[in-house]
């Protein structure tokens, strides 16, 4: 049995962006209580990137995603879900093994690692394509994936 998560590291990195949402919120109220200290031409500019920087920062937060992999001898299952979201947590991905027709993952340096596979389903006779957006795996975490997916 091989289970692969990177729940820890995205709940850490989820927690860093809303603490830090929360100090830019207390940098602008202390601008507003400052504002003197403040150039007049300088306020609005200002102020408008800190709010973009924040929109930006909820998108993250928005499409941050906990990736869970266990596979159970000749099954696997992927879980892909929001580290807010509470309670049952269904599989996304449940196949057989041997179904599996190619898997392959994408490092990306600013942007999530993009891994994907194509499964072969039989009673259709049809490829079914994945792509998910991962964030906070190694390369050891990847190498036991890929060792675990050979039939």
């Amino acid at each position: 049995m091989i289970i692969v998560n990177n729940k820890k590291k995205v709940t850490r990195l989820m927690n860093f962006l809303f603490a830090s949402i929360l100090l830019i919120f207390c940098t602008i109220l202390i601008g507003f209580v400052f504002k003197d200290l403040i150039k007049y031409y300088l306020r609005w500019p200002v102020l408008l990137a800190i709010i973009s920087f924040i929109i930006i920062m909820f998108n993250w937060i928005r499409e941050l995603r906990v990736f869970q992999f266990e596979n159970i001898g000749s099954t696997f299952t992927i879980k892909y879900y929001h580290p807010l979201n509470k309670g049952i947590i269904f599989p996304y991905v449940e196949f057989p093994i041997k179904n599996v027709t190619r898997f392959k993952i994408e490092k990306r340096i600013l942007k999530p690692d993009l891994m994907k596979f194509d499964i072969l389903v039989n009673e259709k006779n049809k490829i079914v394509r994945f792509r998910l957006r991962v964030v906070g795996l190694n390369t050891n975490a990847y190498f036991k994936i890929e060792n675990s997916l050979k039939p």
